[in-house]
């Protein structure tokens, strides 16, 4: 595909680049209400939206591989299980105060270009090849 002949890693692509342009319409009345100095509403479409994904989107493309007896689970590789905890971590330091400031927001974009540099070089070739075979041998 496209990522291959690009020699951008698919983890990048997906993990990166699908979740920026799928939810532009979300990035973009967020910018809008902090903009208008309407903060709780920026962070609750922000955050809401990583929320819903994260408890919905993830099981259910997980129960939807099953159906079409694809081997997909939740079991994640060190590597995305850092990223995320980090992001989890980054997050959480910024939500509790209920307040912002410039150096907050600079914060969380510095992480998140940390994270896609992470995903840009990580060296993605370890496999699951274990734990695909068990998740077949189940469906």
């Amino acid at each position: 595909g496209g990522a291959a002949g690009a020699k951008v890693p698919l983890a990048f692509v997906s993990t990166i680049l699908l979740p920026i342009v799928g939810n532009a319409a979300e990035h973009a009345s967020a910018v809008m209400f902090a903009v208008r100095n309407k903060p709780d509403l920026a962070i609750g479409v922000a955050v809401g939206s990583a929320t819903q994904i994260t408890l919905l989107g993830f099981p259910a493309s997980v129960l939807a591989a099953w159906a079409y007896g694809e081997p997909l689970s939740l079991d994640m590789l060190p590597f995305e299980t850092a990223c995320l905890v980090l992001t989890i971590l980054g997050v959480a330091t910024v939500l509790p105060s209920g307040r912002s400031n410039w150096l907050k927001g600079l914060t969380l974009i510095s992480l998140y270009v940390v994270i896609a540099l992470a995903f840009l070089f990580h060296d993605s070739s370890e496999t699951r090849a274990p734990a695909a075979a068990k998740h077949k041998r189940l469906g």
